[in-house]
């Protein structure tokens, strides 16, 4: 995957720049991230839809590809299951803290940057190895629909669509020719699966799809909660 010059025993610690300026475990981080299955989120002027691939292997139930965060939010990510679970756990908690704290629904931006925060400290320290997952957070804010990526080095980006994981290229290149913001949410969520679709070379059945669908009334159903 790298050449000699880039490694060359830089990759043996998150801590250790490369000649190149690279933090070589970083890239292997976003390199388990792009092997997990296909993860989507859009934001149109209606509210928000996340979809995902589920995977199945042999006998076993298919994980929850989707995640509740908060009434208003929730999360999907790609790359390695165990870590996605961790911090799915740690937005849940942060989420729950800022209601407790604040008495309101914590902000899209908010969350995703103190996650964001967490995964960068990984690549500060030695001892340890990034976690190797990239999550999508989407929701209603009092800002309106949000959408925002959190990469496996702690970098957050706002998005209006986004896909990662196995295809992604394909997926990106689908949404950048047919997705709009002014798609209603039962049109993005037939984009969300078309994409999916698009980005497989095998035909990939219904059930085997997962889909949410948060609608800009969620903020204020998530205020009357508190």
């Amino acid at each position: 995957m790298f050449g000699p010059s880039q490694s060359m025993g830089y990759d043996r610690s998150s801590s250790i720049f490369s000649p190149e300026g690279r933090i070589i475990q970083t890239e292997y981080a976003r390199e388990a991230m792009k092997r997990g299955s296909i993860a989507i989120a859009l934001k149109g002027k209606d509210g928000v839809v996340l979809a995902g691939r589920l995977r199945t292997q042999d006998l076993d139930e298919p994980s929850p590809k989707i995640h509740p965060i908060d009434y208003h939010i929730s999360s999907i990510f790609s790359g390695y299951a165990a870590d996605g679970r961790i911090l799915t756990s740690r937005a849940r908690v942060e989420s729950q803290i800022h209601r407790f704290t604040y008495t309101s629904p914590i902000d899209i931006n908010g969350l995703a940057t103190k996650i964001g925060d967490l995964l960068q400290a990984y690549t500060q320290s030695g001892g340890v190895r990034p976690f190797g997952v990239g999550l999508l957070f989407a929701g209603i804010d009092s800002t309106g629909p949000q959408v925002y990526f959190v990469n496996p080095g702690g970098g957050i980006t706002s998005c209006k669509a986004k896909a990662i994981g196995d295809g992604e290229a394909e997926a990106i290149r689908y949404l950048r020719e047919n997705y709009t913001f002014d798609l209603t949410l039962e049109e993005l969520e037939k984009l969300a699966v078309d994409t999916i679709r698009s980005s497989s070379k095998t035909e990939i059945p219904d059930e085997e799809i997962e889909v949410t669908v948060l609608p800009s009334k969620r903020w204020e159903e998530s205020l009357k909660k508190l």
